[in-house]
């Protein structure tokens, strides 16, 4: 089997650790290094390898490019619906009986198929105005109930959680996965000798997924948005706020769908959807741990390089946001403590204004930024401050934000929030500030890089958005901005233009 391989280190400045008044670039540098092999299997899945020995466990993760960026309306959230698919096993895993789980499975499609067509006449019935269909209603209640006594038969040959027993049986710990709106990543951490258990699960799971206990699972989503969203004092206005931040791009709609596309869902539409992005082009494995990297690229071309490459590709993400030319907002109410959040577009993680943007939110945040001592100590206007740039792979937020005091005039707040902002527009920020958000910055990456998992997760995110090789780019910018560079941005991201406000008054407050 062909193969590319490379090998490369990711180099990290670690002297700016030591204090705001560190020496200056590249004085004292000693790198920190972190050799990652690189291997590139026949079927385009791309394997990673940090070794390293301070215990004798292996974290192992599967990162997909795979996220809510990639739906479209009417199959919003299907990304994180196909994450918990996953987890429900395979022809050999999750059941005792493969052939008569099968048979169910297709019967349940059957029925299901036939109650989702009522589901759209009672859509239709409701856009004209009309109730629905009483003998339709009917019908769907009958196969309802062929479809309940469906499901109870094929619990009595599941094994509940088999995925996650198997694995604990053998030392794993941590077993999860997550979904963003780039990518969809799982992961394990295993005894040094288990890795080959995690290579032949992982790749059977992608290689022969059932769509096992499609609908029940369906139903723990739908709990699993009305419990993190619509139960919350403030998830609603948050989703709201979202979506007007995105104009147009793909980016608006929640990570776990809309309610009505989820309960629209079929197991032919998970199928399609696996059919077009999950090819193993789209997957990075990546494994640091104290282990043999011949070792795992030898199992990985065993079991991961079983994975079918789909033909023709999937389509690219070509939407872009339009330039905000006027300000939005939005005012809202909830049971919670009032707050007042600014956002601006700004761009991707891998743009070289990537670290000067992190920096620049650096500098506003924490007791001693730009935001704190005026707002909550001076004028007494707010109990805490908050900035941050969230970077993606096809743009990024920008974000400032406080939570109001008790009784405080929430658009005093804003206005005093908005001139501290156009005060690092006008007059820049000063060496020193610029030193210790680096300090800060820098301080963050080599913790997260000390344990296999941080490692695993910086190396991941940078496959989401770009490859592993831009970390590198990341770092050498993050040193090398000045405060020049930080007043440019300052200028042409945070435009009066371009801010989507948000001013959450507390229900019932005056």
């Amino acid at each position: 089997m062909k193969t590319l391989r490379r090998r490369a280190v990711l180099s990290l400045a670690a002297s700016l650790l030591l204090s705001a008044a560190a020496p200056p670039i590249g004085a004292q540098e000693t790198e920190l290094r972190l050799p990652v092999e690189e291997t590139v299997l026949d079927n385009g899945l791309r394997v990673l390898v940090v070794r390293r020995a301070e215990s004798p466990r292996v974290f192992c993760s599967l990162w997909w490019r795979v996220g809510s960026v990639h739906e479209r309306p009417g199959l919003t959230g299907l990304s994180h619906f196909f994450e918990h698919m996953m987890f429900m096993g395979t022809d050999v895993i999750g059941t005792t009986d493969a052939r008569r789980d099968a048979e169910i499975n297709a019967r349940i499609e059957d029925v299901m198929n036939r109650v989702r067509q009522i589901d759209l006449a009672r859509l239709e019935a409701s856009r004209r105005g009309d109730p629905p269909d009483p003998a339709l209603e009917n019908r769907r209640a009958e196969l309802l109930k062929d479809y309940d006594a469906l499901v109870e038969e094929q619990k009595k040959i599941s094994i509940p959680e088999h995925l996650a027993k198997i694995f604990q049986a053998q030392g794993g710990t941590g077993l999860n996965a997550t979904t963003s709106y780039d990518r969809t990543n799982y992961f394990v951490e295993l005894p040094a000798n288990k890795v080959e258990l995690f290579c032949w699960l992982e790749s059977d799971r992608f290689l022969k997924p059932v769509f096992r206990s499609f609908y029940p699972e369906r139903e723990v989503v739908k709990e699993e948005r009305r419990m993190r969203t619509e139960s919350t004092p403030t998830g609603l206005v948050q989703e709201a706020y979202w979506a007007l931040f995105w104009q147009a791009h793909p980016y608006g709609w929640p990570v776990i769908g809309w309610m009505s596309d989820i309960e629209q869902y079929t197991a032919a539409d998970a199928r399609r959807y696996y059919e077009t992005h999950y090819s193993p082009e789209n997957a990075t494995a990546i494994f640091v741990g104290d282990l043999d990297p011949a070792e795992v690229r030898e199992l990985c071309r065993r079991y991961f390089g079983r994975l079918r490459r789909f033909p023709g590709g999937r389509p690219p993400v070509v939407t872009q946001e339009p330039e905000q030319n006027g300000e939005r907002r939005l005012h809202a109410e909830a049971d919670a403590p009032g707050e007042v959040a600014v956002r601006w577009h700004g761009p991707s993680g891998v743009h070289r204004d990537s670290a000067a943007l992190d920096l620049l939110m650096a500098i506003f945040a924490g007791r001693s930024g730009r935001l704190y001592r005026p707002l909550v100590e001076e004028k007494a206007l707010a109990v805490d401050v908050e900035s941050w740039y969230w970077s993606l792979r096809y743009g990024g937020v920008i974000h400032v934000g406080l939570t109001l005091r008790e009784g405080a005039d929430p658009a005093a707040a804003e206005r005093a929030l908005l001139d501290l902002v156009e005060d690092v527009r006008k007059n820049g920020v000063t060496e020193r500030e610029l030193q210790k958000a680096r300090n800060r910055q820098t301080a963050d990456l080599v913790r997260q890089l000390k344990t296999y998992s941080g490692i695993a997760q910086q190396l991941g995110y940078f496959e989401t958005i770009g490859t592993w090789r831009d970390f590198d780019a990341y770092v050498r910018n993050l040193q090398s901005a000045t405060a020049a560079d930080l007043k440019r941005c300052a200028e042409q991201y945070l435009r009066p233009a371009g801010r989507n406000v948000l001013v959450l008054r507390r229900k019932g407050a005056r």
